[in-house]
């Protein structure tokens, strides 16, 4: 019980901490504003009205890590879908087609920027750095306005299309034939210098001088059976030198 009551008092305890940081900067802000003050930036957020023009964006500064819509250098991108599977909420479409070299282009790769949460998971995810997240905040538009990217028209310019496009019926088959061709030629190449190598240790085995063969070792005759026995009788009939005179 004792458990349960701490737990409880922990947790409102942390949340009235969390609300004391948000209710100050609200304060200041709602006061500065509503009362004709000036807002510091490194002290309250700025809260603008924006009128869709150039120079109201212009006006507005952000902080150095601020975190704004994403954009996507697509000549760096390898299709590897790294931040797609980062990202918790699926606002990635991407699709790829093979090039000639057998590579992956970025056919298709749209974010929709209505769904995302600004997290920046995807961008510590790429691993060629071309995902980034720039200072723009703005984005809103008309309906039935095109993009940034000056594609075309989508809800609102929210959803944003960084790719290349799909290629036709008639690239399709040309890139797909021309693919197949280099790889074939590659494959002859890689079979002819692998022949050339083998061909090559070939002839360097044979112009290496044999090896001398190693001398044998003399055989040792057998002694003849009349000297063997003449001897083990002469060891026999020897007296022992070393043996005790006998007791008197």
């Amino acid at each position: 019980m004792i458990d349960f009551v701490r737990d409880i008092y922990d947790g409102v305890k942390s949340f009235m901490v969390g609300m004391k940081v948000t209710g100050g900067y609200l304060g200041k802000n709602m006061v500065m504003e509503n009362f004709g003050g000036k807002v510091d930036d490194d002290i309250a957020p700025n809260t603008v009205t924006w009128d869709g023009s150039a120079q109201t964006r212009g006006e507005v500064k952000v902080a150095d890590r601020f975190r704004g819509h994403l954009h996507n250098d697509i000549e760096r991108c390898i299709v590897c879908r790294n931040c797609s599977k980062a990202c918790p909420i699926d606002c990635f479409f991407i699709d790829g087609e093979k090039t000639v070299s057998n590579k992956w282009r970025p056919s298709r790769f749209d974010i929709d920027i209505l769904k995302c949460m600004y997290c920046g998971l995807c961008v510590f995810a790429c691993p060629t750095g071309c995902l980034t997240m720039t200072k723009e905040w703005w984005g809103s538009t008309r309906a039935g306005t095109p993009d940034t990217t000056g594609g075309r028209s989508n809800l609102h310019g929210l959803i944003r299309e960084f790719g290349v496009g799909f290629y036709t019926d008639d690239e399709k088959i040309k890139t797909e034939k021309m693919r197949i061709r280099l790889a074939e030629e590659k494959r002859i190449k890689a079979a002819e210098a692998a022949a050339k190598k083998a061909a090559a240790a070939k002839a360097a085995a044979a112009a290496k001088p044999a090896a001398a063969p190693a001398a044998a070792k003399p055989a040792v005759a057998p002694k003849p059976a009349a000297e063997t026995k003449s001897a083990e009788g002469a060891a026999d009939a020897k007296p022992a030198g070393d043996a005790p005179p006998p007791a008197s």
